[in-house]
């Protein structure tokens, strides 16, 4: 009976590697599949530099898209090249960006200057660690509205001039390779430093664009903030390759068009295994030019003195879990999708709602109740009632456990800062934003109320539901208001400033305790003429 067991164990272990040969080639030949779709698809080559998310055609372009004068471009990810803009500038009938890299560039080109722009901050802010004595969490980073969506700039109290200087070069619009130093200058968290803030290298061959470097990155549907990968996270040490929307063959483009995403990257210290890995795999369906459906998937794995991942356990790591011998998972996960609508006929609306958790539970409901991260807004973008041009509106919730970690205990973070929200776990948060269009420029004011909870949870530990609130924590209260302003310098130079106030009660989960921080922040940006 033990030689049947054997050979019965055996035989199970050979049909096991039967049916993951068989797995695997159907996975490679879909990549093949897809390869040659994205080869043959239409549309020339493309790579120049990225637009940064700040620059002022980014209104424009999102103004268009609401009217229903252009089709998504994005795919779900907040990424266009400069040639890509010009492109979609004279597809909406707006006139060519003279500061950009012409579509039709042709030949080796060189911007030692391609932006500069000098940052300075004045922040009386107390620095509020994710994880208290009063509410130990495995995440690592901090709160503060002055680190919210900043790209892993420097933050936090204190008072800092920082200068940032962008340079890039490239054949045509191609191949091109883009550098910014970032020089920071102050105290506390502004001390005198200089920093590689991004360089990257980017190509694109037929439908296919790769990049490989240091570069930001958001994904999902919000300008403003995001569940998976948001503008909060430092930029990414990463090789990423994408494709924009495409129409598959034999459907109309206007049904259906179809665009994929993918990244590996190495995270930045503080990690709990250094060297540490996060992996993205996106993909997205846009549907009669109005409804984009995406899914992303994030996996953490690796670093020193995490289970070792060799290519096979990379591979399938996508489609099972694993454990070693100690009871160690291999990775950690996190799985989000969201859906967008465009209503160009409602003051160019668009509603939205990107849903996010981490391991999946057999008992749904518990997912839905506990572990899950929700944003929901709307924004209007073609108001015209007097100098009203935009309204936007989101609420967010996230999970009691949302980035943490299990065995990566500094949670889903980069260089200190959260790869998806700014919020962190277990909180509420309601923002409203106006934005008016007046003589001199753009002004914007704004209201947030955020709320913080301590509260701990019993879990029977099987992964199959049964979660309860154990202690009732004391809730830290944030409300917070401030105004934006955006005003044109002439073509090639604009003054951003942001000033805000912010009253925090039961600071730290103290009861009782209160504090008040504001701040400003202002920001001079020259980018000259191609």
């Amino acid at each position: 009976m033990c030689i049947i067991g054997g050979m019965d164990r055996h035989a199970s272990k050979k049909r096991d590697r039967r049916q993951r040969c068989r797995e695997l080639r159907g996975v490679m030949t879909f990549v093949r599949t897809l390869a040659v779709a994205l080869l043959l698809s239409a549309g020339a080559p493309r790579a120049a530099p990225n637009l940064p998310l700040e620059d002022p055609d980014w209104v424009l372009l999102r103004d268009a898209r609401a009217r229903g004068l252009l089709p998504d471009l994005l795919g779900g990810v907040q990424l266009l090249g400069e040639d890509e803009v010009q492109a979609a500038l004279a597809l909406a009938r707006l006139a060519p960006d003279p500061r950009l890299v012409p579509a039709s560039q042709e030949g080796f080109w060189l911007r030692p200057l391609e932006r500069a722009a000098l940052r300075a901050v004045a922040v009386h802010e107390h620095d509020r660690p994710y994880s208290l004595p009063a509410r130990p969490r495995n995440i690592a980073g901090e709160i503060g509205w002055s680190c919210e969506l900043q790209e892993g700039r420097p933050c936090g109290g204190g008072l800092g001039l920082i200068p940032e200087l962008d340079t890039s070069a490239g054949v045509g619009t191609w191949l091109s390779a883009t550098a910014r130093l970032r020089f920071d200058l102050g105290n506390n968290r502004y001390e005198p430093a200089v920093h590689v803030d991004r360089a990257y290298v980017k190509a694109q061959v037929g439908a296919l664009a790769i990049e490989a470097g240091r570069d930001a990155l958001a994904l999902g549907p919000s300008a403003r903030s995001a569940l998976m990968v948001s503008r909060n996270a430092a930029p990414l040490d990463q090789l990423r390759a994408w494709t924009r929307p495409f129409a598959l063959p034999f459907l109309d483009a206007d049904a259906l068009r179809v665009s994929f995403f993918y990244f590996i990257a190495r995270l930045r210290q503080p990690q709990t295994f250094d060297g540490a890995f996060v992996d993205c795999t996106r993909m997205q369906l846009d549907l009669f030019n109005r409804i984009e459906l995406g899914g992303t998937r994030l996996l953490q794995f690796g670093g020193r003195g995490a289970p070792p991942v060799g290519f096979e356990d990379f591979v399938w790591l996508h489609f099972h879990r694993k454990y070693d011998a100690t009871g160690r998972a291999f990775s950690d996960n996190r799985l989000g999708f969201d859906l967008s609508v465009s209503v160009p006929e409602l003051a160019g609306g668009r509603f939205y709602i990107d849903f996010s958790s981490e391991d999946f539970r057999q008992q749904e409901l518990n997912v839905l109740q506990y572990e899950a991260d929700y944003l929901i807004g709307v924004e209007l973008r073609a108001l015209q009632a007097g100098p009203l041009r935009r309204l936007q509106l989101e609420a967010t919730r996230t999970g009691r456990l949302s980035q943490e970690g299990i065995y990566w205990l500094t949670g889903w973070t980069n260089a200190d800062r959260t790869l998806g929200s700014a919020l962190g776990p277990d909180a509420l948060a309601l923002y409203l934003r106006a934005e008016l269009e007046l003589q001199f420029g753009r002004v914007s004011p704004w209201v947030e109320w955020v709320r913080f909870s301590s509260d701990t949870y019993k879990d029977d530990g099987r992964g199959d539901g049964g979660i309860q609130v154990d202690k009732v924590g004391p809730a830290e209260g944030r409300q917070r208001a401030g105004v934006d302003f955006a005003i044109p310098l002439g073509r090639s130079a604009w003054l951003e400033a942001n000033a805000y106030a912010e009253r925090v009660t039961n600071a730290d989960l103290i009861p009782g305790s209160s504090r008040l921080n504001a701040g400003l922040l202002a920001t001079l940006r020259f980018t000259p003429d191609f």
